[in-house]
């Protein structure tokens, strides 16, 4: 069976007893010896022995190559768009009424599952307002 490039990593790790420091998905960093590792986990041993999942490593490196700062690239700013022209204001609508108001909808509890069927209640709400509408016109 074909070992993989972590596979190798590893061992070579631990089998030097190189100190190491494991980057997870999160950014959460582990550091310590590599005790043991399969296909599935990795144990770390440090002040205290951990458990870290293989698919949840993003990087893995030597202690020291973790403290090296990285060269930051410089960031162009990027040019700002031309502001917008104000749209004019247009004719407000009326204030609202009591006849151009939506009629107030009582609050009617939810139908209980016994009944024939869940939505009973909005459907005899939805009738009575569809009433209201013809009666009103």
């Amino acid at each position: 069976m074909e070992t993989n490039l972590l596979d190798k990593m590893l061992s070579m790790y631990r089998s030097q007893k190189t100190p190491v420091t494991i980057v997870l998905q999160n950014n959460a960093r582990i550091f310590g010896r590599i005790g043991m590792f399969d296909s599935y986990v990795i144990v770390m041993e440090n002040q205290r022995n951990e458990i870290v999942y293989r698919h949840a490593i993003s990087a893995l490196l030597p202690y020291g190559a973790a403290e090296q700062p990285q060269p930051r690239e410089q960031k162009v700013a990027p040019a700002r768009p031309a502001p917008r022209p104000t749209p004019k204001p247009t004719r407000s609508a009326p204030p609202a009424t009591a006849k151009t108001r939506p009629p107030r909808l009582e609050h009617k509890p939810a139908a209980t599952p016994s009944e024939s069927g869940l939505n009973t209640g909005m459907k005899e709400g939805l009738l009575r307002w569809m009433k209201e509408q013809k009666a009103g016109k």
